[in-house]
C-alpha cells in the first residue's frame, strides 16, 4: 500500500498529486518530485530513498545502490523493536530519530 504523502524536506507531497519522480540523483540521495500542478520538491538523504522505496523500490536495486551484506539486520532486529516501544512510551520523535540514525547507508553513497 502506497503512502498518503512524500515527504520532501519540510514539505508533504500528496502522494495522489505526484506526476513524476526524477531518480537520476539518486546515488546522490537526492529525487525530484514534480506534481500534476507543476510544483517542483527535491527530497533529500533518507527521504528521497524512502520516496522512491514507496513508488518503486525496485529502481533501488542492482548497480545503483548496493548495502554491505546485513546492513539492514541491526536496523530490523534492533532498531524497529526500540522504535516501537519509544512509540509506546509517547516518545514518537525520537523514535523517528532512532529509526533514521540505524538505517544503513548504501555503499558509494554520497
Amino acid at each position: 500500500m502506497a503512502p498518503l504523502v512524500l515527504k520532501a524536506g519540510d514539505k508533504l507531497v500528496p502522494f495522489h498529486d505526484v506526476k513524476e519522480v526524477d531518480i537520476s540523483c539518486v546515488e546522490y540521495a537526492e529525487v525530484t518530485i514534480t506534481t500534476h500542478s507543476g510544483d517542483i520538491y527535491v527530497a533529500r538523504g533518507f527521504d528521497a530513498i524512502e520516496a522512491v522505496m514507496a513508488i518503486k523500490p525496485s529502481a533501488l536495486e542492482g548497480r545503483r545502490l548496493k548495502w554491505q551484506q546485513g546492513a539492514w539486520a541491526f536496523h530490523n532486529l534492533v532498531g524497529h523493536p526500540l522504535v516501537q516501544i519509544l512509540a509506546w512510551m509517547g516518545f514518537k520523535k525520537r523514535a523517528i530519530w532512532l529509526h533514521d540514525v540505524t538505517t544503513p547507508t548504501p555503499r558509494g553513497f554520497r
